[in-house]
């Protein structure tokens, strides 16, 4: 059954990483995917989200996140991790180099790669000062 959107906005810190999967984890059971795919949207969401917490923002200051989930129809869901912190886009970096013995490869990377090998689609943008990382996943893929 299709759903509209379901949003959380929390200050984004990494101990509320448990709060935002089971949230997330909601929108995939309302999107009937089945359970192997849920295991690959806890990996999904804990690497964009702990980014965010460690990367987005200053040391001190506000640090919130706002994630968003949607159902557009059965089987298919949307998700969107959303920040005001320093504008970055993850996907304008090339996918690592896989094929390098760990000692020659550079740090950084391989997160990004995960996401985009696990998620149907993914999505950036900039908009009225912050950033969204939008991505679905299907019951089928």
């Amino acid at each position: 059954m299709a759903c509209g959107p379901r949003s959380l906005t929390l200050e984004a810190q990494t101990g509320s990483l448990h709060e935002v999967m089971e949230f997330v984890r909601q929108g995939a059971l309302e999107a009937s995917l089945p359970s192997v795919r849920l295991d690959e949207l806890d990996l999904v969401i804990e690497e964009i989200y702990v980014n965010v917490c460690r990367h987005a923002y200053p040391p001190n200051g506000p640090r919130m996140a706002s994630i968003t989930y949607w159902v557009p129809s059965p089987g298919e869901l949307q998700v969107e991790v959303a920040d005001q912190g320093v504008e970055f886009n993850p996907l304008d970096f090339d996918s690592p180099d896989t094929g390098l013995d760990l000692e020659d490869r550079p740090i950084g990377g391989l997160g990004i790669f995960l996401v985009k090998q696990l998620t149907g689609s993914l999505s950036y943008r900039r908009e009225d000062g912050w950033n969204r990382l939008t991505f679905g996943m299907s019951a089928e893929s």
